[in-house]
């Protein structure tokens, strides 16, 4: 017999999705979905990247490897669960118009013709669905990034804006393509594969019960990974307090400091920026009580050969600290001995000089003076004879000395004494570090001889608690038309708020989206289902079987998917709740973790409701055409 032409297999590709616009509307729609998952994702990313680039260089100043795995694993879980949905919509579709394969297949069409057919329809639903989802996840994506922007260092003008690119629009069409190419694969070589006589007898994959083969575990799976999503958010959001650790984040009730200056992106921070006229404000308003500046010079710091012998003898000598010169500066042969031998032929190491005033002396902390107190005698210190030096951190809460109490170090040719080993508050120091570096800390007096009089780098101010509210009214209103910011316990509280916020609308958007995946993966697997055993439900209505009867069978299938659902939702939640989440919670010093389920125990009556009104929908549908008409037709 005579193959049927290209332009035949087109015209009845484009006939079938005509004569089948509902049921490939499902489809379609489940399409949108995935493409919106994506093109919010790459809209976020797009626009957050584009904030990291320098436009003077060209380069990318900064990215957080662990926002990079995070994006990468939101993104192999969306593309997870578009393929759930397209995969099994699309084989639902192949098993509902197998007999008209079979019947091509009568009259000469070739397996690779259905192929193509069957792609044929794949590519015009991604002609309309793809658009249709881009649009879409660029709006949620452009809504999403100001709250996001709020809590990621860029230097961008646009911060916060979507930043649309040709490649943001290239990256979500491919993915989205590809995801339903993969999802169609399968189900379109079935299609090719099945004779007219089996393509005639077909009534889908159903196993002895009649239930369809290999599709519970994918709805199962389906449901269940947006109830775990969707628990893990709340119990992230359960999590969060507001102002449980504003303290930790505050050294003094305000700071004042560039605006730049503790962005991670920005190259070249101004040091030098709290200048005379911030002072001339400050001094006009009312409350307060006690003010400290802290200024910086970056530079290298020589040492006596007394000292430079003990820091050879115990700091050089640790294997923390060679592991890390060997991670940052053993490159390409150079070895940690050479670069130890260049430091000692100069007897230096670079670090930062710090200058501080009373009260910032008195935010140090881990404080250990050479006369065995953990207090600063200010009165001392600031003789001009001695310096503090900062502990080196290797760790979050790791710590090795450089220099001990008593040393003797060289600052611009002068000779000073070491009094203490301190360690600076993490949000008032310098938020630029280098992998080894020696920090020495002089008196705000001592500092301004030696390098000149200059602008602070950051100012600490303490108001009195009745006229905190006016004074944050006023350095707010100030900071506001400057390049200075400040922090605040209100800000940072306010920030956390807005932090836990974003957790929230993401976390709930993104299982809204799964959830809907979920819901009309198990939809769609009930209707077809119903729809294979249309011929098996019509004979046993016909010899006795009452539609109540059949309608309880149906549910009882629906409610086995809930079961399996629940139980799999329960353990990975509970799971899933002890570790990734509880450690990822505390990395964050706003939240304290709490172990919850109170999500699931909201979400599955729900689910319930849907696992029992789908299959009775479905079944009242069915049966608005005649036992006879079910029987010969079938």
């Amino acid at each position: 017999m005579k193959n049927i032409s290209k332009k035949a297999v087109k015209k009845l590709a484009t006939g079938s999705l005509k004569v089948n616009g509902g049921k490939y509307s499902v489809l379609t729609f489940s399409v949108i979905l995935t493409t919106v998952l994506f093109s919010s994702l790459f809209t976020v990313m797009g626009s957050l990247l584009s904030e990291f680039r320098d436009s003077s260089m060209g380069q990318y100043n900064y990215l957080d490897p662990a926002a990079a795995l995070v994006c990468a694993a939101a993104l192999v879980i969306f593309m997870f669960s578009g393929y759930l949905i397209i995969y099994n919509i699309f084989d639902l579709n192949i098993i509902s118009d197998m007999k008209e394969y079979g019947l091509l297949k009568t009259i000469g069409t070739t397996g690779k013709q259905i192929r193509s057919m069957v792609k044929q329809r794949a590519k015009r639903i991604c002609i309309i669905a793809i658009p249709a989802g881009l649009a879409i996840g660029c709006g949620i994506g452009g809504w999403l990034l100001p709250m996001i922007g709020r809590f990621i260092n860029t230097v961008g003008v646009g911060k916060g804006h979507v930043h649309m690119s040709i490649w943001i629009i290239l990256f979500t069409v491919v993915f989205s393509y590809i995801t339903v190419v993969i999802s169609s694969t399968r189900p379109c070589r079935m299609a090719a594969k099945i004779s007219p006589v089996e393509a005639e007898r077909f009534t889908g994959r159903l196993d002895k019960k009649g239930k369809p083969k290999r599709k519970t575990i994918l709805v199962v799976l389906s449901l269940t990974l947006s109830l775990v999503m969707l628990n893990s958010a709340h119990t992230i959001i359960n999590s969060f307090s507001t102002e449980a650790f504003a303290e930790d984040f505050i050294a003094a009730d305000f700071c004042v400091q560039d605006a730049l200056l503790d962005n991670a992106g920005a190259r070249d921070k101004n040091v030098n920026a709290v200048d005379d006229a911030f002072f001339a404000g400050l001094a006009e308003q009312e409350g307060v009580e006690k003010t400290g500046n802290l200024y910086l010079h970056h530079g290298d710091h020589v040492f006596p050969q007394a000292t430079w012998s003990g820091i050879e003898r115990y700091f050089f000598s640790d294997e923390t600290v060679k592991m890390q010169i060997e991670t940052f500066y053993a490159d390409g042969g150079y070895s940690v001995n050479q670069y130890i031998k260049e430091l000692r032929d100069k007897r230096s190491m670079e670090g930062n000089t710090y200058g501080i005033g009373e009260l910032v002396a008195e935010k140090l902390n881990d404080i250990r003076t050479m006369d065995g107190t953990s207090q600063i005698d200010w009165k001392k210190f600031s003789s001009g004879d001695y310096v503090l030096a900062e502990r080196w951190q290797y760790a979050s809460d790791g710590f090795l000395d450089i220099v001990s109490a008593g040393d003797k170090v060289e600052i611009e040719g002068r000779e000073y004494t070491v009094y203490a080993l301190v360690d600076i508050p993490m949000v008032i120091e310098y938020p630029v570090y280098a992998p080894i570096e020696c920090n020495l800390i002089l008196p705000e007096d001592e500092y301004l001889k030696v390098y000149g009089e200059c602008s602070p780098m950051r100012t600490l101010i303490d108001v009195s608690d009745d006229k905190e509210q006016a004074f944050e009214k006023w350095i707010s209103s100030y900071t506001g038309e400057t390049a200075l910011s400040y922090i605040s316990k209100q800000s940072v509280t306010e920030d956390n708020r807005s932090f836990g916020e974003l957790f929230a609308t993401a976390g709930v958007l993104i299982s809204v989206i799964l959830g809907m995946i979920g819901v009309m993966n198990f939809g769609n697997t009930m209707i077809a289902s119903i729809i294979s055993r249309s011929r098996e439900l019509a004979m046993l209505e016909a010899v006795g079987m009452t539609a109540k009867q059949q309608k309880r069978s149906l549910i009882k299938e629906g409610l086995r998917y809930f079961t399996y659902t629940s139980v799999l939702t329960v353990l990975l939640s509970a799971i899933l709740n002890v570790t990734a989440v509880k450690t990822f919670v505390n990395e964050l010093p706003m939240f304290t973790w709490h172990f919850s389920l109170s999500a699931l125990m909201v979400c599955l009556p729900v689910i319930l409701g849907v696992v029992l009104a789908i299959p009775a929908l479905a079944y009242k549908k069915l049966r608005r055409r005649s036992v006879v008409d079910r029987l010969r037709t079938e």
